[in-house]
């Protein structure tokens, strides 16, 4: 008889401890599109990467440089990726432009990296926006067709950065802060390559944070576009360093692509030996 009462209260105890977890479990939608609530995922709430507290009396030693991240290279391909918008993520350049143009989220864009001239909404549109109007070879008074073609995801080849490297003495390290980023597009039907326009990073870093690229390691963790750009998880070949005739290495190494690359790696080890040299006893 004590061992039915016993068997008894088990299975009492098994329904009840199973109702209570019915009743705590996750409610899921078909927007939701996985086994958690998209409510409840990280970066749907993220903020931006927090900045250690920095003094100028802090940092021994800057130098400043342009980079060019190739978004043809595999390991920047979550930069690129998707071409067209999907439900749960976008292509950087659609975070940008829709950050711009659409939310109003990103409200610092200049014509160029000094960061002098701003462009208000309807000039980044027409930056992104190129009207060809067809006419009759016989009588141009006479249009035969309107055509509008638009900058979109696939028309970027690469992006541009303007950061800062500076040695932080009261922690001991190298660090680098990104100041501004820039589209490299190539015009539909031209071919000409240019900087559609230049982002203030630190206004765009609350966009970029709530918007995550693919993880090919770990579909579950996936980056925000901010934390790449902390953790400067993508490869960029310098293109210009800080230096008295304001020169791009495109400028004193003309006609010499294998050049270029050469000088872009050397200032590159330059930057890694300076931080060797300082602890070297």
């Amino acid at each position: 008889m004590k061992t039915k009462r016993f068997y008894l209260s088990l299975a009492a105890g098994a329904l009840l401890f199973g109702g209570v977890q019915t009743a705590h479990a996750q409610v899921l939608t078909p927007e939701d599109d996985g086994i958690v609530p998209k409510a409840q995922m990280h970066f749907v709430n993220s903020k931006p990467v927090e900045y250690t507290f920095l003094r100028q009396d802090d940092i021994m030693w800057s130098t400043r440089h342009w980079e060019r991240i190739d978004l043809r290279e595999k390991i920047n391909h979550p930069l690129y990726y998707p071409v067209k918008p999907q439900p749960d993520r976008k292509s950087l350049f659609d975070v940008v432009r829709d950050g711009i143009l659409v939310e109003g989220t990103i409200r610092e864009v200049f014509r160029d990296d000094k960061f002098e001239i701003p462009l208000t909404n309807e000039e980044v549109f027409a930056i992104l926006t190129r009207v060809d109007t067809i006419r009759d070879p016989d009588d141009p008074s006479i249009i035969l067709n309107i055509d509008s073609i638009q900058i979109k995801a696939p028309n970027v080849v690469a992006w541009d950065l303007k950061s800062d490297w500076y040695f932080d003495k009261q922690r001991g390290e190298m660090k680098s802060r990104i100041i501004g980023i820039s589209p490299l597009v190539k015009e539909p039907g031209t071919g000409e390559i240019y900087n559609a326009f230049w982002v203030w990073f630190e206004d765009a870093r609350q966009a970029l944070s709530t918007n995550i690229a693919y993880n090919a390691s770990n579909n579950h963790t996936r980056l925000t576009f901010d934390q790449i750009m902390a953790m400067r998880y993508f490869n960029a070949r310098i293109t210009k360093e800080d230096n008295t005739y304001d020169r791009s290495i495109e400028e004193y190494k003309k006609g010499s692509p294998m050049g270029q690359l050469l000088e872009s790696q050397a200032i590159k080890d330059k930057l890694r030996n300076y931080e060797h040299d300082l602890w070297e006893f």
